[in-house]
């Protein structure tokens, strides 16, 4: 991903579901862009963003270093073409190369396509859980 992305990267994130303009993915980017711990790849179909997926790796006491997914979105329209699949190949390859042993993906529970989707990546189910949150400001 570039900044020159953020047109785009912004209105898949609110096909995601989130809320973003071109100003917010530009100033997010600006905090992942050049870590070493962390990616957002962008496919393109002749120069227009047609996907993005953001990895992370978290480092733990409890056990070695993952990578996990934060985020990855297919515009509608081209989705069930393979875009997905090629995004999370990418990332896997970065995630194995900075040494992981795992690639992890969190999904919310009524996202079933997502689901389908991840399980045909080769992911299995291997907890459920609640999340929380509490709002700082």
């Amino acid at each position: 991903m570039t900044t020159d992305d953020a047109d785009a990267v912004a209105a898949l994130t609110v096909e995601l579901g989130y809320p973003a303009t071109p100003g917010d993915i530009v100033r997010r980017f600006s905090r992942i862009d050049g870590r070493p711990d962390q990616i957002v790849l962008v496919a393109d179909d002749g120069g227009v963003p047609v996907g993005w997926l953001h990895v992370a790796i978290h480092p733990y006491l409890e056990n070695d270093s993952t990578a996990e997914i934060l985020g990855l979105v297919v515009a509608d329209g081209r989705r069930s073409q393979g875009v997905g699949r090629v995004l999370v190949e990418a990332g896997e390859r970065w995630a194995r190369a900075a040494g992981c042993a795992a690639l992890r993906v969190r999904s919310r529970v009524t996202r079933d396509r997502a689901h389908a989707f991840y399980e045909r990546q080769g992911f299995r189910r291997v907890k459920t859980q609640h999340a929380f949150e509490k709002p700082l400001t």
